[in-house]
Formats: C-alpha cells, structure tokens, sequence
C-alpha cells in the first residue's frame, strides 16, 4: 500500500457529512482495500464526522470538522476527525448494548467505531475534541 496524507476542513453544516463522506470514498478508492477495511473505514469516519457536527459543533456553521486521513508504510490506516467543541468523557457515556438503551434513538456511534476499529484514541485540547481511529489494512478476518 502507498503512503498517503490527505486533509479535508468542512464547515458544521447539514451537507457536511454527505461531502465527507464522497471525499473519503474516493480517497479510499485510490488504494483499492478490500470491501470490508473501506467499509469499515467509512462508516466509522462518518460517525465520528457526525458526532464532530452534532456534538461537538452543535450544529454551528461556524465552527470547522477537520479530517485527517494517513496510510503508513505497516498498512495501517489512521483518520483523525476533530472538532471545536468543549469534549466529552467517553468512559461516561451509556452502553448502548443495555436494554434500557437498546430503543435510544442516539448513543451508538463510539460503539460502532471502537467494534469497527483496531484502536480509538480521545485527545480534549482548549480547541477542540480529536478522534483518531486506527486500521490495519488487510487482516484476516
């Protein structure tokens, strides 16, 4: 797999996450990974680009979601997606596997992320909240 580093900047709108979304894809397409890494890949990116514009951002146009998207040399792929929100406590959010969850409209994202990826990373700066997830390409499943 060729390196690559590519780096997106939107802004917290309702089209934000289809944009992300056809930007990544084809980003992904260029280093032809199986359907399930890509598959992987973008359906976590696009929670983590959800949770930015919902959570993070509130919706705020003015406010910026930021994708950084990396192949390294051990074919791994890392995308990190940071926000300008005020963060979170990720050990505090309910499981979504609870009954009492279960019908929750919302609270599935991280879950969706951490079972979809190899390792997820949080980091809360005065600027913002950063997700880094973490794939690597090609392993048996």
């Amino acid at each position: 797999m060729s390196e690559l580093h590519k780096h997106i900047v939107l802004k917290s709108r309702n089209t934000a996450l289809r944009e992300a979304e056809r930007k990544l894809k084809a980003i992904l397409d260029t280093l032809k990974l199986s359907e399930s890494d890509e598959h992987n890949l973008l359906v976590s990116a696009s929670e983590a680009v959800n949770n930015a514009i919902t959570h993070g951002n509130r919706n705020d146009p003015e406010k910026n979601v930021t994708l950084d998207i990396r192949s390294t040399e051990d074919s791994e792929i890392i995308i990190s997606v940071e926000d300008e929100g005020r963060g979170f406590n990720p050990d505090s959010l309910p499981n979504p596997l609870l009954p009492e969850n279960l019908l929750k409209p919302s609270g599935r994202g991280i879950h969706i992320i951490k079972s979809l990826m190899d390792g997820v990373d949080f980091q809360f700066t005065d600027r913002g909240t950063k997700i880094t997830m973490r794939l690597t390409i090609g392993k048996a499943a």
